[in-house]
């Protein structure tokens, strides 16, 4: 039989004209008045009806609960919200689509998005209460429920943090410590299980955010048919300020806060995701920069096991950042002393705005903005995150890793740094001090390669911060578990600078962001971005679909192992090379890049120490 109108109240929202009905949610209610009288409608036929919108109570007057003579309800809810809650976990979510947007019950309450091109988009949903006031410095709490539509057209502030002149960082100005929340962008929010990829952002702990335009998730969702998470997480103090010792047990692994909040992110799309259309039995973590250093944190620690099943790491792996409580202890004191607080009690009377004036006033000493990070803690980090995967402790998943050919670009163009001026006898210095002796040797492999001596400074600390580091991780893992390798090699044909095959270019081809002006910007208009573009999107979305990134528009990309050492290069012609680089990648023999040796700060005194006047 056709369908007919439906008005009901809806645990204090409205819903009208067509709505899918779930048989749980039908048998919660006696009767639902169908057109001004009771329904002749079995519920098995309610069950199939749809109709157009979910309207806000604020829109229309709210009908209100009446008894007819018989006794029978001819509305009812006025009780029902608890029972309603407690079956978001349990059953389909209701949704609606039309002129007023897309609702999806989410096991927290409903939340309305939007139909922007060929995918359904809801921002900002809350994965957590805001870290505020006496939450402030803990671990993310679950979210109190609501029973109102909330909007989700608008993204969540960013995490605050201070904002740098960046072009790859954008939209970050806005900014609360209500900020833990996440972004779907997904096909349909149906019951076809899609695979789902959930990126998590980059900005070395202390900034960015998945504001960012260039994580827009809705190219990888239309183009794959799958669905698309990004999410925040806490930043800097706010996030990684190790505070046990002084403010007592309760805040034990506040280190390690911000990779909590990406657990608890985690935990929600397990929860929820089936309810946007995707499958929490095939989600694959992603992350550039130091995201991908969360996703080797993620592979490695238990608390996170399960909860993901592929993994994506661009530009970083498990090895790159990290303290020891030690020194985690020694920068919350200092911390402390910059904010002019004697504990926790001050900290937290502290407003945004202070805190971070004191996170700036840190990095002029001797920490720098490298300071904040993850701690290895034994609590949340047991221990070194590479340790962990190397001793085969770690999620056996696939994994596909890769790094840029000039990584180290970006800070030479868009931070400024002095790198290719550095004089030799400090480059020799800085790189003695890691593997002694054979400095010599091994700057020479680089200035053989590269005739330009600034050249081979950006390629010898490229490999020296980013692609040894995910060399090792391959290395450590392709015995065990599905490994591929790729080395992005396009270089930017943009006007502004010479950014070549900088730091987080990849991200446009993979996001598929390249016409974007900001895009644009970085890198360039060369003609074969297109291509490019088509041949990274897919073989992400195939990695998220099977595991395997191999598709018909690439050569074919074979497992990473150390004897071939089989390399995809996306470039102006994608091509599998074996071992590139080879003569630079075995200089480094015998320096384990675990995240312990070299130490953060001999690593980083690569990028800080310039021989420039200070």
């Amino acid at each position: 039989m056709a369908c007919r109108s439906l008005t009901f109240s809806l645990s204090g929202y409205f819903v009208r004209d067509s709505l899918i009905l779930s048989k749980p949610f039908v048998s919660m209610f006696a009767r639902v008045r169908v057109g001004g009288r009771e329904p002749s409608m079995t519920r098995d036929e309610l069950d199939t009806c749809r109709v157009p919108e979910v309207v806000d109570c604020d829109d229309v007057t709210t009908a209100k609960p009446q008894r007819r003579a018989t006794g029978h309800p001819v509305l009812v809810l006025a009780a029902g919200l608890v029972a309603a809650l407690a079956l978001y976990a349990s059953s389909p979510a209701v949704t609606s689509t039309g002129a007023s947007g897309v609702v999806v019950v989410t096991t927290s309450g409903p939340v309305r998005g939007d139909s922007e091109g060929g995918v359904r988009v809801f921002r900002g949903i809350r994965f957590a209460e805001p870290p505020v006031g006496s939450l402030r410095f803990r671990p993310p709490a679950e979210p109190k429920p609501w029973t109102e539509v909330r909007s989700a057209l608008d993204f969540a502030p960013a995490c605050p943090q201070l904002v740098s002149i960046d072009p790859t960082e954008n939209n970050n100005s806005v900014q609360s410590e209500d900020c833990l929340a996440v972004n779907v962008w997904t096909p349909a929010p149906d019951t076809k299980r899609r695979p789902v990829m959930v990126f998590i952002h980059g900005g070395a702990f202390i900034e960015g955010s998945a504001r960012n335009r260039g994580y827009d998730g809705a190219s990888l969702a239309e183009r794959g048919d799958l669905v698309v998470v990004s999410l925040q997480y806490r930043l800097g103090p706010f996030g990684f300020l190790e505070l046990a010792e002084i403010a007592g047990p309760d805040y034990t692994g506040s280190g390690n806060n911000g990779i909590r909040d990406q657990i608890a992110a985690l935990r929600w799309v397990q929860k929820n995701i089936t309810r946007f259309g995707g499958d929490p039995s095939n989600v694959t973590i992603f992350g550039e920069s130091v995201g991908a250093t969360s996703v080797g944190i993620l592979l490695a620690i238990p608390e996170a096991r399960g909860l993901f099943h592929r993994a994506i790491l661009e530009s970083n792996s498990a090895a790159r950042v990290g303290h020891d409580l030690p020194r985690a202890r020694e920068l919350a004191r200092q911390f402390l002393k910059v904010a002019d607080a004697r504990g926790i009690e001050d900290l937290r009377k502290l407003s945004m705005s202070q805190l971070r004036s004191a996170e700036e006033r840190l990095f002029a000493t001797v920490f720098g903005d490298s300071s904040f990070g993850p701690t290895w803690d034994g609590v949340v980090i047991p221990e070194p995150a590479m340790k962990m995967i190397r001793d085969g402790r770690g999620a056996t998943v696939p994994v596909l890793l890769g790094t840029n050919l000039d990584e180290i670009r970006f800070w030479s163009t868009i931070e400024e740094l002095p790198l290719e001026s550095k004089p030799p006898s400090l480059l020799h210095t800085q790189v003695a001090a890691i593997v002694g002796s054979r400095a010599r040797a091994l700057i020479d492999t680089y200035r053989q390669a590269d005739s330009n001596y600034g050249d081979a400074i950006i390629h010898l600390e490229t490999d020296l911060l980013f692609r040894m580091t995910s060399i090792r991780m391959a290395e450590a893992i392709s015995d065990r578990q599905p490994t591929y390798m790729y080395l992005f090699t396009y270089r930017s044909t943009s006007p502004v600078t010479r950014y070549e095959s900088a730091h987080s270019m990849e991200l446009p081809f993979v996001f598929g962001s390249i016409d974007e002006l900001d895009s644009i910007d970085f890198i360039g208009r060369g003609a074969n971005r297109e291509p490019l573009m088509r041949q990274m999107q897919q073989a992400w979305i195939q990695f998220a679909r099977t595991g395997d990134p191999n598709h018909a528009g690439l050569p074919h990309w074979p497992r990473y192992d150390q004897k071939s050492r089989a390399t995809m290069e996306f470039g102006l012609e994608s091509k599998v090379v074996d071992d590139p680089l080879s003569a630079q990648r075995s200089s480094w023999d015998g320096v384990p890049f675990d995240g312990v040796t070299p130490s953060v700060t001999q690593v980083a005194v690569f990028l800080t120490d310039n021989g420039a006047a200070k």
